[in-house]
């Protein structure tokens, strides 16, 4: 008798190259998941949704390589007929149901835990380590961080080829304040228009939000906690000067700012109500190291946009002018009015004093790994199954969740899912975004656009209440469809 999974992992797939060389890289995509469920002893299983089949294609069962044993990983093919697809709306111009499909296979799932994610993710061993010590949570929703990696995999070398290739090729990171290209590191480059000067020594790393240019200057607002790395250039002063602005997730108007040296101690704080210039004074020997920033009192849940902006900060540099206290300090050198958000269209939101439980998730590339106890996902009936194009449905699902009661776990480093580039338009990375939507015009197919999914999301904000779309059949739960097990 085999072990049952602990996590079963998910994924929709047809044989139509979707993406270019989708074989490749869902190969990869197995690989990595097998080879490192056997090495670390997790008994898992990975559940294929073959959809709709294209004519003449061969099985991705048949087109696939297989080790010789996959234990202690089982290998489940679930079948949807062209024919099934084609009762669903819009079955040429959109030949995956993504949503639905995945509901299939999270529907017949037999692990413990179930992870939905998608055919061109490349699993770290940290995470699967971390996976295979089974301590995960019942009654919580986890995401991960994703990181780009060019297309071009290793021929050979296995999985541990495999896995150094992903960790020295990564291009971008799609966290859950944006996504910007990299080099390797967590760290955002400098753009053109930027709050930093290219080559002063000051950089932002985790909790900043991408360049805006709302009002006519280049700003960037910050997560409740983020991170400014610095290597002071010889013969510069060690005092860094803050402008920063209050944002309209103030409560009252005020937030409250606080500087935390590397160890994580508090050691500057000053109230921010207005447009403030303040210069943080900095130890003396202090030449390169990080400083933490946290705003506390933020967190007003805005109409029209899903993120709490609690402040905004135009500038960042180095200054000449010494604040009048020691290291460490904290003063205001300059002051003036700030923007006035009460007529803002972000804070037209008369039910904000009772979202009580309002909080900002990592939607960004949430497609790529969502992971809950079988028993969650059934609670919750799946993704929505709406049949139109696969846009903002797996957000829409996440906050559904975090109402029902489900907090939110973000896994972080070392743990990691790498994913492979695939053809611009062909999924959701950022330069495709002009050509996708093009597309899905052309194709005259319904989305849910970032309005509509606020409109639900504001309600169940104000009633902190999940919204279940899907009824009792969810995941074709009433069909018998064809299985294959390796």
């Amino acid at each position: 008798m085999p072990t049952a999974p602990y996590i079963s992992m998910v994924v929709a797939a047809r044989n139509d190259n979707h993406g270019g060389n989708m074989l490749g890289r869902m190969q990869a995509c197995l690989d990595s998941w097998m080879f490192q469920a056997q090495r670390y002893r997790l008994p898992s299983e990975i559940v294929v949704v073959e959809w709709n089949s294209p004519e003449g294609a061969r099985k991705l069962k048949d087109d696939l390589r297989w080790p010789q044993s996959t234990s202690p990983c089982e290998v489940r093919f679930v079948e949807v007929s062209r024919e099934i697809h084609r009762s669903i709306p819009y079955p040429d111009a959109i030949p995956l149901h993504q949503m639905i499909s995945k509901n299939v296979g999270i529907r017949r799932a037999r692990g413990q835990f179930i992870l939905s994610t998608n055919l061109d993710i490349i699993f770290s061993a940290e995470l699967m380590e971390f996976l295979a010590a089974r301590k995960l949570e019942s009654r919580a929703l986890y995401r991960i961080d994703r990181y780009d990696v060019a297309n071009n995999l290793p021929a050979d070398g296995g999985i541990d080829g495999l896995l150094a290739f992903c960790g020295n090729h990564i291009t971008k990171v799609s966290a859950r304040e944006g996504t910007w290209d990299t080099q390797g590191d967590r760290i955002r480059p400098v753009e053109k228009q930027d709050i930093l000067e290219p080559d002063g020594g000051i950089r932002l790393a985790e909790g900043w939000y991408g360049v805006e240019f709302e009002d006519g200057e280049p700003n960037r607002y910050l997560a409740p906690e983020a991170e400014i790395l610095f290597e002071r250039p010889p013969g510069v002063a060690p005092y860094m000067i803050l402008d920063v602005e209050v944002g309209p997730s103030a409560n009252d108007g005020w937030v409250q700012l606080d500087v935390h040296d590397c160890p994580g101690a508090k050691v500057a704080s000053a109230i921010v109500d207005a447009r403030y210039q303040l210069c943080l004074t900095m130890p003396p020997e202090l030449t390169s190291g990080k400083v933490s920033l946290t705003v506390a009192n933020g967190g007003f849940p805005l109409v029209h946009d899903m993120r709490m902006l609690n402040l905004r900060v135009f500038g960042i540099r180095w200054s000449e002018t010494r604040g009048p206290g020691g290291p460490w300090h904290l003063e205001v050198a300059g002051r003036r009015a700030g923007k006035d958000w009460r007529n803002h269209p972000y804070t037209e939101n008369p039910w904000a004093a009772s979202m009580s439980n309002a909080t900002y998730l990592h939607t960004n590339g949430c497609g790529d790994f969502a992971m809950m106890s079988r028993d969650a996902w059934f609670d919750l009936r799946g993704y929505p199954e709406f049949p139109i194009w696969p846009m903002h449905i797996d957000a829409l699902f996440e906050y559904s969740a975090y109402h029902a009661g489900f907090p939110e776990i973000i896994l972080r480093d070392p743990l990691r899912i790498f994913h492979i580039e695939h053809a611009s338009a062909a999924g959701a990375t950022p330069e495709g975004v002009p050509e996708l939507y093009a597309r899905i015009a052309k194709k005259g197919v319904p989305i849910m656009e970032y309005d509509d999914v606020m409109k639900v999301l504001v309600h169940m904000r104000r009633f902190n209440v999940p919204i279940v779309f899907s009824d009792g059949n969810w995941g074709m739960g009433d069909r018998n469809l064809p299985e294959t097990t390796l």
